[in-house]
């Protein structure tokens, strides 16, 4: 004999679904279980179930520490031919991490 498999919670309905994946690479797990009001874990499994990605990315992801934008303003003030030191003062960066950017030694995804 077969157990029938017991359902918890409610049901989910479509605009949810739209959410999380409207929502998925922009928010984490937490909020968008808050918005709809559902648990991280019930969020996880239905977007596993419907093969939605939830990694953060771009300007969400969890190790972006500089905006693009200031990324490539450094770029072009070096390219008009700004000294490194003078960029990273003006822009309040390190001038290790725009030295960095600047020579792509490390590349930011737009």
């Amino acid at each position: 004999m077969t157990r029938k498999q017991r359902k918890k919670g409610k049901d989910w309905c479509r605009a949810e679904l739209i959410v999380i994946h409207q929502c998925s690479g922009n928010m984490r797990v937490k909020q968008i279980g808050q918005l709809i009001g559902r648990t991280e874990s019930a969020v996880r499994t239905k977007a596993r179930e419907f093969g939605i990605n939830l990694r953060l990315r771009g300007r969400f992801h969890q190790s972006v520490k500089y905006p693009a934008a200031d990324v490539e303003l450094a770029r072009e003030l070096h390219a008009e031919g700004i000294a490194l030191s003078e960029i990273a003062e003006k822009l309040e960066l390190p001038a290790g991490m725009v030295k960095q950017y600047v020579y792509l030694e490390r590349r930011v995804q737009a």
